[in-house]
């Protein structure tokens, strides 16, 4: 009987440290199923001489990420073209911040091209993000 109580104890280290191993792993692959494969990019500004370019959206868009999550574009929001990346036409929304999780919660901007959004530019990165497949963008105004 007196050896039951020992034994506990002296388990208690491999117990811990097989608890911790099961908690890491969780987290690495809660953690890879948030993370997206982006690309390094450098964004050309839009010059100040050049026109504003400005769409409102007539409907909801949702895209789906490569993460298997989504993010929806406001119905009536309203975005400035700020650049272009090789995909495309780079916006950013008029009115606050738009986020998008990947490995941490980050800014991003619309990516466009022939009135399809193809993805996101991350400022704080400078990378770019595919969409899984690209959505038709219903604009309702241009300027």
């Amino acid at each position: 009987m007196a050896s039951s109580p020992v034994r506990r104890l002296e388990d208690c280290p491999a117990r811990a440290a097989r608890v911790l191993f099961l908690a890491a792993a969780c987290a690495f692959a809660l953690g890879a199923c948030m993370s997206v494969n982006t690309q390094k990019v450098s964004m050309v500004h839009a010059a100040p001489a050049d026109p504003v370019h400005i769409i409102q959206l007539s409907r909801p868009v949702i895209a789906a990420l490569p993460n298997d999550s989504s993010v929806t574009l406001a119905a009536g929001s309203q975005w400035r073209r700020v650049g272009a990346l090789p995909q495309g036409d780079v916006y950013r929304p008029l009115s606050g911040l738009f986020t998008i999780q990947t490995r941490r919660q980050d800014e991003a901007y619309a990516v466009a091209s022939s009135g399809k959004l193809l993805g996101f530019y991350l400022p704080g990165e400078g990378s770019y993000m595919p969409l899984s497949r690209p959505v038709t963008l219903p604009v309702e105004m241009r300027q």
